[in-house]
């Protein structure tokens, strides 16, 4: 109950027409809900006078956020992503080259050695220097 009267109380003292007299309804949740979106939209139109001129103004973010300025981050996080993937791709690729050419000279020494008939200490000796 203390929590709600704290909340009725943060919002009513900023609108007066939150408070209730006898002839009015109690003031319920959507009516704060209500009246804190409207204190939300008021200070998006943030504006002061100078010298009778209105100037308005907007956070950084606000902008940011309006025109799209944080797109070249995520095109950069694009383009690492781009980098590491083709730099994993080309990784895989020359590995696989690798070991299948270990396996073609480990074939063709094995081969050579079925082809000369050679058993124990002799079969060590042959490698295919290449």
């Amino acid at each position: 109950m203390s929590r709600i009267l704290r909340v009725f109380t943060r919002f009513s003292s900023k609108n007066p027409n939150l408070h209730r007299t006898e002839g009015q309804r109690d003031v319920t949740q959507m009516d704060l809900l209500e009246e804190k979106i409207r204190q939300q939209s008021a200070l998006k139109n943030r504006e002061f006078q100078i010298e009778g001129q209105t100037q308005r103004w907007a956070y950084r973010s606000e902008l940011v956020g309006r025109h799209n300025l944080d797109k070249n981050h995520r095109n950069t996080w694009l383009a690492y992503l781009c980098i590491i993937l083709v730099g994993f791709g080309a990784f895989v690729a020359v590995k696989s080259q690798v070991v299948m050419g270990r396996r073609q000279e480990m074939e063709a020494r094995e081969a050579l050695r079925k082809e000369l008939q050679l058993s124990g200490d002799d079969r060590k000796k042959i490698a295919i220097v290449g």
